[in-house]
């Protein structure tokens, strides 16, 4: 019976809001540091939490909602002064097994020393109500259950107040439930544009723009019957960049960024499943190149922002 593996179903899903995620969109952009007499003292519990929406929710180079929008949302809680966090996401999708979402949890440490920070974590994702897609002569085309956990170690050096560079590597034993082992790895970098540059906006709007990049390698064992079962199908192996243009203001991030692999896309097609592909030659576009936009609403318990200042988000349209 020929197997295919179902799209790629967001490994570090919490990727656009969690920080143990992998590092997407405007999450490249380097910190901000918060005037001394602005900045809240560190409490023992906080929370931070927020809403997004993409034009096409990709992951890794590989679009996760058939290349069409996407809402999500996040809410994760710090404990000892953001030593420690628990957190959680949720994504539309639209996946070959036709979950009805994605839920993603996570939890983990964020030890930091100087300029140099840690996020150490186990993400698990889970597709609730999964369905088998069957082909000719009802032979089963995806698995049943492609819920997986993922262990990740990310790593942060600010080396200038405007440049953040970082480390990535992230591990799965049993990748989308194909008993294959998963492991990405991946270096980011972004820089925050000097506000003097966009001395053509009002001066409250002039400063927040970064530009920002990842470029990862995503290397993939075969997939397995069972646990120490044969191999049913080798798993592509593959590369993956993206860069992209970001802008914040209090709590609202834009972000437009261009991602792509070096996925054929026939490849693309054996390693998602993607079920256009069956009328298409055996083919997919959910790994090629494509430009995504998004607007992150995001808030936390340390940095009110937009409810800082009288008017909220009315000013941001003046």
């Amino acid at each position: 019976m020929t197997l295919k593996l179902t799209a790629l179903g967001t490994a570090a899903s919490l990727a656009a809001f969690l920080s143990v995620g992998s590092v997407n969109a405007a999450d490249l952009a380097a910190p901000k540091t918060m005037p001394v007499e602005a900045k809240a003292p560190d409490p023992l519990i906080g929370f931070s939490f927020g809403s997004r929406y993409q034009t096409d929710y990709n992951f890794r180079g590989v679009s996760q909602s058939n290349r069409q929008g996407s809402y999500q949302s996040f809410f994760e809680a710090q404990y000892f002064g953001g030593f420690a966090y628990t957190g959680l996401a949720t994504y539309q999708t639209r996946l070959p097994t036709q979950p009805d979402m994605e839920f993603d949890l996570a939890a983990g440490i964020r030890p930091t020393f100087d300029k140099f920070a840690l996020d150490l974590g186990v993400l698990y994702y889970f597709y609730p109500n999964e369905k088998r897609l069957l082909g000719p002569g009802g032979a089963f085309l995806t698995t049943a259950n492609t819920d997986f956990m993922e262990y990740a170690a990310k790593g942060t050096w600010t080396a200038t107040d405007s440049l953040t560079l970082g480390l990535n590597v992230f591990y799965s034993p049993n990748f989308l439930g194909q008993h294959a082992n998963g492991t990405y790895t991946s270096g980011t970098a972004a820089y925050t544009l000097p506000a003097n540059w966009f001395s053509f906006l009002p001066e409250a709007y002039s400063g927040g723009f970064s530009i920002s990049s990842e470029l990862g390698y995503y290397f993939l064992t075969a997939a397995k019957t069972s646990a120490t079962g044969q191999i049913a199908f080798n798993l592509p192996s593959y590369l993956y960049g993206n860069v992209g243009l970001s802008y914040t203001y209090k709590n609202i991030v834009l972000d437009v960024r261009y991602h792509n692999t070096n996925l054929s896309k026939t490849d693309c097609f054996n390693f998602t499943g993607d079920y256009r592909g069956f009328n298409n030659g055996g083919t997919s576009k959910w790994c090629g190149d494509a430009v995504i936009g998004s607007i992150t609403f995001q808030t936390s318990t340390a940095a009110p922002g937009i409810y800082a200042e009288p008017g909220g988000l009315l000013n941001l349209f003046r």
